[in-house]
């Protein structure tokens, strides 16, 4: 078994595989046959201000510059090609920016490619989003307040404040309501347009990000589905009790992938 793994913006391949060790090897401890592969982001830059220094800074990779229809739908062609090169792999694992072109990727290619199967079994989305400039570009209805919600998520990010009191408030009703999803109508939305493999979301309580974690949750098929909002932000969990619960709700998301009847779906 094979898990493509995708990382952040502005880090590599490496960082995330660092970040993920205390993971991986719980997982790998319980099933040898997993194996894990990291690859960096199509685009790549230095962090280095100064041209032609003698020490420049490590290189940083991501997989898009700007979160619009263009650039987003080429990171997909990019991914696209990854999996017809180099898989198929059974799963993916992707983090915030990864996980913002994982998504966009299913869902672009259940509506316009729907002959052919789902590129992965299941999907582990840790801090994920689904951009809503492509949810508008598949013809979904989004509402202002649901712009209105990421715009403030991400003036708060930028301010390096945490979530907003009025999202928090909402965040349990939101996970379960589909009628109002931090805006989205889920009732409204097709099936073609959510995902319909096995999927997990980790966010963090105190990640200002989370109100766009719920959204692509809510995306996702709900009975299909698990959640874990651990103590931290915008990170991947790693103390011990966030990271068993980790640890477990893969094992689920990959049993409930490779169980025989899910290709039948």
């Amino acid at each position: 078994m094979e898990i493509l793994c995708l990382h952040g913006d502005s880090q590599d391949k490496k960082i995330l595989q660092s970040e993920l060790v205390p993971l991986l090897s719980r997982l790998q401890s319980s099933n040898q046959n997993i194996l894990f592969e990291f690859v960096n982001g199509p685009l790549q830059y230095s962090n280095s201000t100064v041209d032609n220094s003698p020490s420049p800074e490590p290189r940083s990779y991501k997989f898009y510059n700007a979160e619009d229809v263009e650039d987003i739908r080429k990171a997909g062609e990019w991914l696209a090609t990854k999996i017809d090169r180099d898989g198929p792999y059974d799963g993916v694992l992707a983090v915030s920016q990864g996980a913002a072109v994982v998504s966009s990727f299913l869902l672009y290619r259940q509506w316009y490619e729907h002959e052919l199967p789902p590129a992965f079994k299941f999907a582990i989305f840790i801090s994920g989003s689904i951009p809503l400039k492509v949810l508008k570009d598949l013809g979904v209805p989004v509402s202002n307040e649901a712009e209105n919600v990421v715009a403030e998520a991400k003036l708060q990010r930028d301010r390096a404040l945490g979530p907003l009191p009025a999202h928090t408030s909402k965040a349990r009703r939101a996970v379960y309501n589909s009628d109002d999803c931090f805006g989205l109508n889920l009732n409204r939305i097709p099936l073609e347009l959510k995902i319909r493999i096995p999927t997990v979301h980790v966010w963090g309580e105190n990640d200002p990000l989370f109100p766009a974690s719920v959204q692509l949750t809510g995306l996702c098929d709900p009975y299909i589905r698990k959640i874990q909002i651990h103590k931290g932000s915008h990170e991947i969990p790693r103390d011990g009790e966030g990271l068993s619960e980790l640890v477990s709700l893969i094992d689920w998301c990959i049993q409930r992938g490779t169980w025989p009847g899910q290709t039948q779906l």
